[in-house]
């Protein structure tokens, strides 16, 4: 399993980020309102935040022998689930932040307003989640570089 670069991470958000504003454009030129953001998102996405931190903090005090009792299968499903995180919040940063650029142009408009603020609000947790993906994933990594050759992978033990 390769580790994730900031060019991956860079695409994925900025190419969901102008696919999501070309949508809300195109939904709000029609006359539509845009769906709603819901006030969960970024509840649980700093949820999931938390999530990939302690994971990956307790992979980070097996690596230092502080947990001698980890089975490697779980170390590996961290750093799994830490870069499934990290994708996800750059997903995430895409889409809201496409969403909330799109609501811009309506920042008058009250009810458009506050779907905007809603969806920069998910943006920032989403900021969260991809932060503590990266940190989450290099916790579980044992190589030094920020790219592995072809068939490395990252390993925790």
């Amino acid at each position: 399993m390769a580790r994730l670069t900031w060019q991956r991470i860079s695409a994925v958000a900025v190419g969901l980020g102008f696919l999501s504003w070309g949508v809300n454009v195109l939904v709000l030129d029609a006359g539509w309102s845009p769906l709603p953001v819901p006030w969960t998102v970024p509840v649980v996405v700093l949820a999931a935040a938390v999530a990939a931190l302690y994971l990956g903090w307790t992979v980070r005090q097996f690596r230092a022998g502080k947990r001698p009792g980890l089975d490697p299968f779980r170390a590996a499903k961290t750093a799994m689930f830490a870069q499934a995180a990290a994708l996800t919040g750059a997903a995430l940063i895409g889409v809201y932040g496409g969403c909330a650029a799109a609501l811009a142009a309506e920042w008058g408009h009250s009810p458009r307003r506050h779907l905007a603020i809603v969806a920069l609000i998910a943006a920032a947790a989403s900021v969260v989640l991809l932060a503590a993906g990266w940190i989450a994933e290099r916790w579980c990594s044992t190589s030094g570089g920020d790219g592995d050759a072809p068939g490395s992978s990252p390993e925790a033990a």
